[in-house]
C-alpha cells in the first residue's frame, strides 16, 4: 500500500523519534529493549496484558519500568489507547482509533482507554476539537503529573481535562496543579 515496512527496529537507519508497540504483551519487552538499543527514547505501548492482569503481567511491567530507568526512557502505557496531537503540523494518531478529533484548545488526559473512545465518539458528533488527547494507562513511566506539566507548556492547549483513576503521588500532583492553575499564564484543569 505504498507504506515504508521494516521486519525489525535493528534494519531502520535512523532511530524512530516514537515507536508504538502494539503485540502481545510476552513480546514488548524484547521490543522495548530493542528501541532501547536503536536509540529510541520515547515509547507508546499500547498493548494490554501487564499489572491489570497480576501475575506475570505485573512482572512484565516491573521490569518495562526498570528498562525505562536503565536506558533514559519515557514509556507512556502500557494499556492503554494511545495518544493524538490535532496540531495541523503534525497531525498525529498513534491509537487504535480511526479518526483524529478536530484541532481545538482542550487537552485530555485519560487513564482510561475506553473512556478515551467513548470521548472521541461523543466529540465528534458535536464537533469538539482537542489540542492533545492522550491516554496513559497502567502508566508504567509517564504519569498523570507528567502529562499535566506537559500539557501546561503546550500553547495550542488552553484548557485541561482529567480522568484518572488514582494518583500516584497527591502532594506532587497538587504542587503541580497549584502550579498550573496560577502560574501567569493560568490553564484551568
Amino acid at each position: 500500500m505504498g507504506v515504508p515496512s521494516f521486519s525489525d527496529l535493528s534494519v531502520l537507519s535512523e532511530p524512530p523519534d516514537l515507536v508504538v508497540v502494539v503485540v502481545p504483551a510476552p513480546f514488548v519487552e524484547r521490543v522495548v529493549l530493542q528501541a532501547a538499543e536503536v536509540g529510541t527514547k520515547h515509547i507508546l505501548v499500547i498493548s494490554a496484558g501487564f499489572k491489570e492482569v497480576g501475575g506475570e503481567g505485573l512482572e512484565r511491567e516491573q521490569r518495562m519500568t526498570a528498562i525505562a530507568r536503565e536506558n533514559g526512557l519515557s514509556i507512556l502505557g502500557p494499556n492503554c489507547l494511545g495518544l493524538i496531537n490535532t496540531d495541523p503540523e503534525v497531525s498525529m494518531n498513534a491509537t487504535f482509533g480511526r479518526d483524529i478529533p478536530p484541532h481545538g484548545c482542550l487537552g485530555l488526559i485519560s487513564q482510561s482507554g475506553a473512556l478515551c473512545a467513548a470521548l472521541l465518539d461523543y466529540a465528534k458528533g458535536r464537533r469538539i476539537g482537542f489540542s492533545q488527547f492522550v491516554s496513559f494507562g497502567n502508566k508504567c513511566d509517564v504519569d498523570e503529573v507528567d502529562l499535566l506539566r506537559f500539557l501546561a507548556g503546550d500553547p495550542k492547549t488552553r484548557a485541561i481535562m482529567m480522568y484518572v483513576e488514582e494518583i500516584g503521588s497527591g502532594p506532587r500532583f497538587l504542587a503541580a496543579a497549584h502550579q498550573i492553575t496560577r502560574e501567569p499564564n493560568p490553564k484551568p484543569i
